[in-house]
């Protein structure tokens, strides 16, 4: 009896290293997406500020990046903001 006792309490911790584990990787996991959230908002910042630069300097630019934009840009609020701005 004392040996199942032993390995009810043996289980009973590694159930509970598992619980342990399994709520660590998920916090890691919500962890990483925010961070890939964030890298994706930076680059489209970074990016984003180097073509309207380059598209205040380069008018044959600017017409390229007006054309792309009307071809891409497919969401309401986007492209009302994008006609707004003056863009579409």
């Amino acid at each position: 009896m004392a040996v199942e006792s032993g390995n009810a309490n043996r289980l009973t911790v590694l159930r509970k290293r598992e619980a342990a584990l399994k709520a660590a990787i998920a916090q890691e996991q919500v962890r990483q997406q925010k961070r890939r959230e964030k890298d994706r908002a930076r680059l489209a910042a970074i990016i984003g500020a180097a073509l309207l630069e380059e598209a205040g300097r380069v008018p044959d630019f600017e017409l390229l990046l007006r054309q792309t934009l009307k071809k891409a840009v497919k969401d309401d609020k986007a492209v009302k903001f994008l006609t707004e701005m003056r863009w579409l």
